[in-house]
């Protein structure tokens, strides 16, 4: 299904609350600025240097953090540079203490760096490295907790990042999995048009063709048992088209208890608690209707909501699927609402959509009279 909620603003997402809270250390280098014996002109441009720096990497955590998007890593590249180069100016004023602001720029190497683990990891060992060898070669003196400090946060951002990557490693995965369990469903079903197709012209024209052949030889021999026969033909060959065509029909309108386990199969897939009805106690006339929208609607969710749980509930004359993912109240028809609600529409019913930040529910509901 094509149509989804909205974006999620990414100052709504809370990703980048992860990184984004070591802005609470900063009190140390602003601490060490004020307190710098320094004249008033070099403290507010060291001000404005961290200013800067709290800006940039605020930035870089609300629209980079955890994003694989390949067209964004040069400017995430350009951001990690410029909280380096903006660590660095720091020194000639604070010094060793410039190192406060490591943690930060480890953090964006760790989630906001485009590169593999392996060069995310050699990233943050680079600054941990730098943090002792620089203040050894100006003779700088360093805390020698602080470096503990340092190296806690390089381990923690490291193992971070490689817990983050298998995360993502397992989702595609599962992923992929869904949409080769998808392929193969359709292979079977494919399979099975296919030997219903055969079973059921192989053995109708085959009659028809005995059938005609007899009843060629019988014209003149008994026109009677002739015309018997021809009748015979042609209700085979009614009855046989009757049966294709039933066999289409199966194909463009879906069964409700096949379409709820086929939904149970993908929310579980998709670790979505369902809450689904029993299909065979359904006796209203919209079961192929309800289908069509059981089928777009769980398809939905679980591409696009995030939810953790979706409850379908089901009547005579109404079917409504609501899940707890992130809706949104800017929710517009895309193709598939919109060739789902044209589809209710003709059935004689309405198709209503309310999205929020609790979640969504799409609800197909059609007058008793109809």
């Amino acid at each position: 299904m094509t149509a989804a909620p909205a974006p999620t603003s990414p100052w709504r997402s809370g990703r980048w609350l992860f990184a984004a809270v070591w802005l609470l250390f900063m009190g140390y280098p602003i601490a060490g600025i004020i307190t710098a014996d320094a004249r008033w002109l070099m403290k507010a441009l060291a001000l404005a240097i961290i200013a800067v720096f709290v800006v940039v990497y605020l930035l870089l955590c609300v629209y980079s953090m955890f994003d694989c998007d390949p067209r964004s890593a040069p400017a995430r590249n350009a951001a990690i540079a410029l909280l380096a180069v903006l660590m660095i100016g720091l020194m000639p004023l604070l010094r060793a203490d410039a190192f406060s602001l490591a943690p930060f720029v480890m953090a964006a190497v760790a989630f906001a760096a485009p590169w593999r683990v392996g060069y995310s990891l050699a990233g943050v060992a680079a600054v941990l490295v730098s943090a002792v060898v620089v203040p050894e070669l100006f003779g700088w003196e360093l805390d020698s907790g602080f470096l503990i400090v340092l190296l806690v946060v390089g381990i923690t951002m490291g193992f971070s990042r490689v817990m983050r990557d298998g995360e993502r490693d397992r989702e595609l995965a599962a992923e992929r999995q869904r949409e080769l369990n998808g392929q193969l469903a359709v292979v079977a079903e494919r399979e099975r048009v296919a030997r219903d197709v055969h079973d059921i012209l192989g053995h109708s024209l085959t009659v028809i063709s005995v059938k005609s052949e007899l009843a060629g030889r019988l014209v003149d021999l008994d026109p009677a048992r002739a015309k018997q026969e021809m009748a015979e033909l042609n209700a085979l060959a009614r009855q046989a088209l009757a049966e294709v065509r039933s066999t289409v029909g199966n194909l463009r309108a879906p069964e409700l208890p096949s379409v709820v386990a086929a939904a149970e199969i993908a929310l579980t897939a998709a670790e979505i608690d369902a809450d689904l009805p029993d299909p065979d106690a359904y006796d209203g006339p919209h079961a192929a209707l309800f289908a069509w929208v059981l089928r777009e609607s769980v398809t939905n969710v679980v591409r696009h909501s995030g939810a953790t749980r979706c409850v379908v509930t089901l009547t005579d004359h109404s079917l409504t699927v609501a899940d707890n993912g992130h809706g949104s109240p800017l929710l517009t028809f895309g193709n598939g609402l919109r060739g789902l609600a044209e589809r209710v529409d003709a059935g004689g019913g309405r198709l209503t959509v309310d999205s929020d930040a609790t979640g969504t529910t799409v609800t197909a509901s059609v007058d008793e009279g109809r």
